[in-house]
């Protein structure tokens, strides 16, 4: 081998524009060769570089170059890099590979770039269903964001790698041969259990209508909630082969079914994942239908049908391949400087410089010839204010810098604003944040500030890490864009503005001689082995304040002397309150070292909490790494159908994480392919609906991106459902440049006609809803401002009712989202302690910036419309009390209802109930008449939740909502009016709702006992019952949607 001194002379092409224009894109060409890597620029060829080790004139030897631990070789050697078309893609989508050197004779199984390259290009699919944002995101090929992309490309690795393993073991290494054993059921992805109330032990036989065949012959067969499914299968096929064996393949036996839920794609089946069998009562669907007293219909389903993962060798091999090429880690290993400093012995002052901030301005909103028009001022007076934050905690006073003069949106100082902080290096945890905010004032230039003056306006604010993903301190230069009019907050993300217009701040960090790795708050072996004093009394005088600590309610905030005296018991909360971790984090200072490290200690030995109690650990308040990976082995306990439940608040706790890479992270992907169609489907579209916000467009994209390569076949499933909103959104756009609803209508229609579609998909909604294509000549457009799609959509099983969904565009639907799981919750509390108030949280899904779906609750009226409709021409029929009544009774009295009257009364009254209570406690807005439904059965609801928390809506300045929740004379009329025996029990069923929830504060008057807080909540009721406002809304409401 040549040394590294040795210069070959190369032919250097001539460097046009168009030449410097490709060079720009593509990075530094990355070359390892034995041990020691060097940079080339992307103008080289890969002769060159072969010459540049390899002096041919020297040596007989040939060599291939080619990927770094990988079997593909560059075949056009004399073509530059920059015009390498693998070059070319790898830089648009933020890959950057390694490359080495390999003797000809040692590549005999090698084949050309170009084969990876084809299979790259295959993976285009992957940045189709995430969105063309990540792919700006990719372009600027930034550090963290490929180190975390190659992190979680070696978590694929170690999947594919188990998988293969494991389905080797099953079927042996001929696998390829066997055509069944080459499908891979994953059954337990479409199995929903226990998120239902169980069954009351009253029922004790069910009756099961079961079909099968291509005419689908029906057998009704009696079984009981406990009996297994292989019975129940078992049973089935008996008697429909005994009724019918034509039906049947020769070779059928019961243990080739399962059993598919009439209308959904959702199956019961015989065993769970750890070959535990199940009964009948396991399955929601079962539960639900014995609560709703609804007919259970199945299908005997040949499980070879179900959804499978096609085994392909060849393909697994590219799949670990491409996992290697992204999570090659090699280079990073050959750069990792081991000449650091700990922290623990930088005993200085943390420090910066601010050195300058361009493109700054002050919009000021004027009124002009009675218009508002804004105006840019971009000369005044300003002054910086800084602060250290873990957490929620300021770790000591804010910092100021005098006031300054800016000028033309700059200030350019000739010597920068020192800024030290009292707090040492050493004792600074890895977590911190600092915040930098610019305040405009009017005080003159080169006072001194000591605190923020009530008139002065915050300019612009960004919070920045002072440690990297590397867990090194980050010093030198900084050029950040900062986030404009936001107020500082410690719990905004450490990430800057994007946007070319934002204003920009540069500033240093202290230098150091060498790199500190910031280890201070992390124990060593000897450290961690520590002993515990788990010997511990509570002494007498302490024992009313340490209960009152223990058990304060998570909003609380403890006082100092609390703090302290929940650490100086801490072992105590371990044996007796392992509950109230939280609490006891919330006492550690976690600027000492001692303190810290005792708290990890105690983790170690920790009970595992229940995962409500869990999950509040990773929030905000508690950065603490070693913490929230507690939190997380608290809820790796949790099945499927419980984590899903909670996994937007986790989707939206990876915003509270530091670093992309976290454990947070890494725990969603393996849950998400662990179960795809459950856990999987959801986390995608909960982080695709917010690519559009640049904060978190580079942290979601890698997670969807990783998603997506490991989940298989399951890709196409979310593909076909991305094309989809993306047809319904060129659609509902132009469906809203028309003017009349005929139009609107016809153009919906034929769009709809001219669009291609797979042969069946299923919704973002829910992935149990499968569909074909929209039933021919259907749909329509809603009048409301944004022109709400609604669509009806062909089931794909021919025995199912059509899907019926309303596409959004132009409405933020997160809100909705959050409202409706808040909803569910409150729901399924209730429906836990007993008490059913049939109420409907009906799907919803968030898709995009201001985009998504939601489910049509068939057979409903908006209350609005009902009134309209019932009383007849002039603005004062909302006054007349009977008019829901009367449209209930007609219902009712159709041949196809299900319900007598005294029935609907009934659902109304419980509905009703639940979501008086319910509304009430969320501080739900926007209560019109045409967000509050009722269906034929007289079940009650409400829908569009945009408004809520408090956040009511004004009208001319009027606050909209002037009762605590709707409920009008209409509603009491239905129960029989005041002092009826029904109105009674509606009274009872609000006042036990409202006794269940007992998790928030001062909404829920726990500062009143609890009779004094139900006769509260009884003056609530009459309090909405005798106000006016509502019905002069809702006359308004009606004269200006149905005049």
């Amino acid at each position: 081998m040549r040394s590294r001194l040795t210069r070959t002379t190369f032919s250097v092409p001539r460097v046009t524009g168009t030449t410097s224009l490709l060079m720009k894109n593509i990075p530094a060409i990355r070359v390892i060769v034995e041990n020691e890597g060097k940079t080339f620029t992307p103008i080289n060829t890969p002769q060159q570089i072969i010459n540049f080790y390899y002096d041919p004139k020297k040596t007989t030897e040939k060599y291939y170059f080619c990927l770094n631990h990988q079997p593909y070789y560059f075949d056009r050697c004399s073509e530059p890099f920059f015009e390498s078309k693998f070059c070319i893609y790898c830089s648009s989508y933020g890959y950057w590979p390694t490359f080495t050197l390999v003797k000809v004779e040692q590549c005999t199984n090698y084949k050309p770039i170009n084969i990876f390259l084809n299979f790259l290009e295959s993976n285009k699919i992957t940045f189709d269903c995430i969105g063309n944002e990540f792919l700006l995101v990719l372009k600027a090929n930034t550090d963290e964001c490929r180190d975390f992309r190659a992190t979680l490309a070696r978590i694929l690795q170690e999947k594919i790698v188990l998988f293969e393993s494991d389905v080797i073991d099953k079927f042996g290494n001929d696998i390829q041969s066997q055509q069944d054993a080459k499908k891979i059921y994953e059954e337990n992805e479409y199995v929903y259990v226990e998120s239902e109330p169980p069954i009351p032990t009253s029922c004790i036989e069910l009756k099961i209508n079961g079909r099968y065949g291509v005419d689908m012959s029906m057998k009704t067969i009696v079984q009981k909630p406990t009996d297994t499914i292989a019975k129940v299968i078992n049973n089935l096929f008996t008697k429909l082969y005994t009724m019918k064996p034509k039906i049947f393949d020769k070779n059928s036996k019961p243990s080739d079914f399962v059993l598919k839920v009439r209308g959904s794609n959702e199956f019961l089946i015989p065993y769970n994942n750890d070959k535990i069998e199940y009964i009948l009562s396991d399955f929601d669907y079962i539960r639900k239908c014995v609560r709703l007293n609804q007919n259970i219909d199945v299908v005997l389903f040949n499980r070879k049908n179900m959804y499978q993962y096609m085994f392909d060798k060849e393909k697994i091999l590219f799949v670990k391949q491409f996992n290697t090429f992204v999570g090659n880690d090699y280079w990073n290993k050959l750069q990792k400087n081991t000449n650091d400093l700990s922290q623990r012995v930088a005993q200085i002052q943390f420090s910066i410089q601010i050195i300058s901030i361009e493109n700054i301005k002050y919009l000021k909103t004027i009124k002009k010839e009675d218009k508002k028009e804004t105006i840019s001022i971009t000369s005044f007076r300003a002054y910086f204010v800084l602060s250290l934050h873990y957490g929620i905690r300021c770790l000591e006073k804010e910092k100021y810098t005098n006031v300054f003069q800016v000028n033309d949106g700059k200030l350019i100082l000739k010597e920068p604003f020192n800024v030290s902080f009292e707090t040492l290096l050493s004792s600074l945890p890895k977590e911190t944040k600092m915040t930098i905010s610019l305040y405009m004032t009017e005080l003159p230039v080169g006072i001194s500030i000591n605190e923020i003056n009530k008139k002065d306006i915050c300019l612009a604010t960004i919070n920045c890490k002072l440690v990297d993903h590397h867990k090194y301190f980050m010093k030198g230069l900084f050029k950040v864009g900062m986030w404009e009019r936001t107020e500082p907050n410690p719990i905004m993300m450490c990430c800057e503005n994007t946007s070319p217009e934002t204003c920009k701040l540069h500033y240093c960090v202290i230098e150091f001689d060498k790199p500190i790795k910031m280890d201070t708050f992390i124990g060593t072996e000897e450290e961690m082995n520590v002993p515990i004093n788990t010997s511990q009394k509570l002494e007498v005088s302490d024992t009313k304040r340490f209960k009152e600590a223990v058990e304060a309610d998570p909003l609380t905030v403890l006082s100092q002397e609390n703090c302290r005296l929940l650490w100086k018991y801490r072992y105590l909360v371990e044996k007796t309150k392992p509950g109230s971790l939280a609490r006891l984090v919330s006492a550690v200072d976690f600027t000492q070292q001692s303190e810290v490290l005792e708290l990890h200690r105690l983790l170690n030995k920790w009970p595992l909490l229940e995962p409500t109690h869990a999950l509040e650990l990773l929030d905000f308040r508690f950065p603490d790494e070693q913490v929230r990976l507690f939190a997380l082995k608290c809820l790796d306990a949790m099945k499927d159908y419980e984590l899903v439940n909670f996994l937007p608040q986790l989707v939206q706790a990876l915003k509270f994480e530091l670093h992309h890479q976290s454990n947070l992270a890494y725990f969603l992907l393996r849950r998400a392919l662990r179960n795809k169609n459950i856990i999987g489907h959801q986390f995608f579209w909960f982080l695709k609906a917010e690519m559009h916000d640049n904060r978190v467009t580079e942290r979601y994209g890698v997670l969807l991106e990783a998603f997506l390569n490991g989940c298989e076949d399951y890709r196409t499933e979310l593909y076909n459902e991305v094309t989809f909103q993306n047809q319904l959104v060129v659609i509902a756009n132009k469906v809203k440049q028309l003017e009349t609803k005929e139009e609107q209508k016809q153009l919906l229609k034929d769009s709809l006609a001219k669009l291609k579609y797979p042969e069946e998909m299923s919704l973002p909604l829910d992935s149990r809803f499968r569909i074909k294509k929209p039933i021919p000549n259907t749909g329509n457009v809603f009048s409301s401002k944004k022109k709400p799609l609604m669509l009806v959509l062909e089931n794909v099983d021919p025995l199912g009712d059509n899907i019926m969904v309303i596409q959004k565009v132009g409405d933020d639907l997160r809100q909705d989202v959050l409202t409706l799981q808040m909803l569910q919750l409150m729901n399924n509390i209730w429906k836990s302690a007993g008490l059913d108030l049939r109420m409907l949280p009906y799907h919803c899904t968030a898709t995009g910036n201001e985009i998504g779906m939601l489910e049509l609750v068939q057979d409903s009226e908006t209350y609005g419309k009902i009134i309209a409709d019932e009383g007849g021409q002039g603005t004062l029929r909302v006054c007349k009390e009977d008019l829901l009544t009367k449209w209930l009774k007609k219902q009712c009295s159709r041949k196809e209802s299900k319900v007598t009257f005294e029935q609907a009364v009934e659902n109304f009254t419980y509905s009703c109930a639940g979501y008086c209570v319910a509304t009430y406690i969320l501080g739900v807005g926007d209560r019109h008449s045409d967000n509050v439904m009722i269906r034929r059965d007289g079940r009650f609801f409400h829908i569009d939740f945009g408004h809520f928390l408090g956040h009511f809506k004004s009208k001319f300045g009027v606050k909209r909502e002037r009762t605590p929740f709707k409920f009008t004379q209409h509603f009491a009329h239905v129960m029989g009016g005041k002092g009826s025996t029904q109105f009674g029990i509606f009274e009872d069923l609000c006042l036990r709702a409202f006794a269940y929830i007992e998790y928030m504060r001062d909404t829920f008057m726990f500062d009143k006992k609890d009779d004094e807080a139900k006769e509260a909540f009884r003056q609530l009721i009459y309090e909405c019952l005798e106000a006016k406002s509502q019905t002069l809304n809702d006359m308004i409401h009606d004269f200006v949607h149905y005049k």
